[in-house]
């Protein structure tokens, strides 16, 4: 039913109209209007949830537009925008369900085709979701988000061959994407390619979510420069496990004569006053507050970016250990686990990831580790940070075996109790988390269950069983396209060897 107002048009087609020109609380109020009249109007109810998702309210946008398709189930725009909506709100069920919808009652529809195959991507359907996304290059070679979306998929399917050349065309439409230069970089460095990899890795900072110091100081950043006898300000960026592993080149840059001020996560300050005691170190959240350890200040540099100047090869990897745990604690700690009564190994277990990207992929709870866990002769300690000790005590009650959690050590804090417990440790086994670092920058031990495809992280490279940043690392893989479970028999049985050798 139309809604005549003054001059003739009808209130509906005036909200469009300040819809389209951008006057959103005047086109809200207009359909609202229509909708007092005519509570069941399709359009409004749409166009209405869609301001309404835009204005934050996402579940309230859902449904609105969910009493729209029930009137008309074949508004190919609204199935549309319900999937944004959807995708948005992580409801990939239901955002897969309104994509296909649309793309079917609009076949040349490409955003409607290229988003089935993204959320198609994310849920890991990876044939549909190459089906899908060629599609919408067929209708739109230069799609954007196609593009990527495709160089990503290959990427993680273990097909890099055209991995690079997606990422260069929709690099060539759209040449200042931060996430796009990121993605090529980690393409880049994940292969070895470092001279290319190094200077896209740089883009990082450029993107929206950009973590650390970027920005704050006034200092040019170091290009290679001499640094004998110069200061330099070396400061952190994200997590602490990517961190830790940076830091293995900062005695890299003092060996050139630099003096080098530190500003470091505060849970590492004692490891890396212990690391790097020549170092002027500065534990902060935010922007140091004392200007005198800014002063003199010749460049500045991220921990991550000296691997430009550091990391050119894979020769360059000097593979030595350069954090150290408190020695004394240390055999205090190793004292307390392994007493005459239990002259079992010491192997230290961590099975989750807190990683806000990818801890699902990282993660492998611990009902699927029963073959390691019954290794014998070994006594496991739980090094996994975060409440564990429930999951750890009912993993050991069935399956028969005993994993010690000591309430003693809080690895939420400072880090170099927790330190020390890995250093106590004969061997640590863990996924991809912040304990692979600390075990390898200690140069202990450590087995690392690393994923091949969602949720790897490049600076464990490709297919390698080592790793160089760590000398005592071993790498498991999860299979491409598989399941956790071969990786953890290839864990069990080498650690049967491991304990008889």
């Amino acid at each position: 039913m139309a809604i005549v107002v003054s001059g003739g048009a009808t209130a509906l087609a005036e909200a469009m109209e300040n819809h389209r020109q951008g006057n959103i609380p005047v086109a809200e109020a207009g359909y609202r209007q229509v909708l007092m009249r005519e509570p069941g109007n399709v359009d409004a109810l749409h166009l209405l949830g869609l301001i309404t998702a835009q204005r934050g309210d996402a579940a309230g946008g859902a449904v609105l537009i969910e009493q729209a398709l029930a009137r008309n189930p074949k508004m190919a725009e609204a199935h549309f925008n319900l999937g944004n909506i959807l995708l948005r709100l992580e409801q990939l069920d239901g955002a897969e369900s309104h994509f296909r919808d649309a793309a079917r009652l609009q076949p040349n529809n490409v955003e409607a085709v290229a988003n089935l195959g993204a959320t198609l991507f994310r849920r890991e359907n990876n044939s549909e979701a190459e089906r899908a996304l060629r599609t919408a290059l067929r209708l739109n070679p230069g799609h954007v988000s196609a593009l990527a979306n495709l160089g990503a998929l290959l990427e993680l399917t273990d097909r890099p061959e055209d991995t690079l050349t997606y990422y260069n065309e929709a690099l060539a439409r759209r040449p200042d994407d931060a996430q796009l230069h990121n993605q090529k970089a980690g393409a880049l460095l994940i292969r070895g390619q470092f001279h290319a990899g190094w200077p896209e890795y740089t883009w990082r900072f450029r993107r929206p979510q950009s973590p650390g110091f970027f920005g704050r100081f006034p200092f040019p950043h170091w290009q290679g420069e001499p640094l004998a006898g110069r200061h330099i300000l070396i400061w952190t960026e994200q997590g602490l496990g990517d961190e830790i592993l940076a830091a293995s080149m900062i005695d890299g840059v003092m060996a050139q004569g630099a003096h080098v001020t530190l500003v470091c996560s505060p849970r590492l300050e004692t490891l890396f006053r212990r690391a790097f005691p020549s170092a002027a170190l500065i534990a902060a959240d935010g922007k140091p507050k004392d200007p005198a350890l800014l002063s003199n200040i010749a460049f500045q540099a991220s921990v991550s970016d000296l691997g430009a100047q550091l990391r050119a090869s894979f020769e360059a990897f000097p593979q030595n250990a350069y954090l150290r745990a408190d020695p004394a604690l240390v055999e205090t700690l190793r004292a307390r686990y392994r007493t005459p009564s239990t002259p079992e190994r010491l192997v230290g277990i961590s099975w989750r990831s807190k990683s806000p990207e990818a801890e699902a992929e990282k993660s492998i709870p611990l009902v699927h580790w029963k073959a390691v866990l019954q290794t014998p002769g070994v006594k496991f300690i739980n090094l996994q940070y975060g409440n564990s000790a429930e999951e750890a005590t009912q993993a050991a009650a069935a399956f028969g075996v005993q994993i010690a959690t000591d309430p003693r050590v809080n690895s939420a804090g400072d880090l170099d109790v927790f330190a020390a417990q890995v250093a106590a440790m004969d061997l640590t086994i863990s996924v991809s988390n912040t304990t692979v670092h600390v075990a390898g920058a200690m140069g202990r031990p450590v087995w690392a269950l690393i994923p091949s495809n969602r949720g790897r992280l490049w600076y464990w490279f490709l297919e390698r069983r080592d790793s160089p940043w760590y000398p005592l690392a071993r790498l498991f893989r999860k299979p491409v396209g598989g399941s956790w479970a071969e990786a953890l028999e290839d864990v069990a049985t080498e650690l049967s060897i491991w304990t008889k050798s």
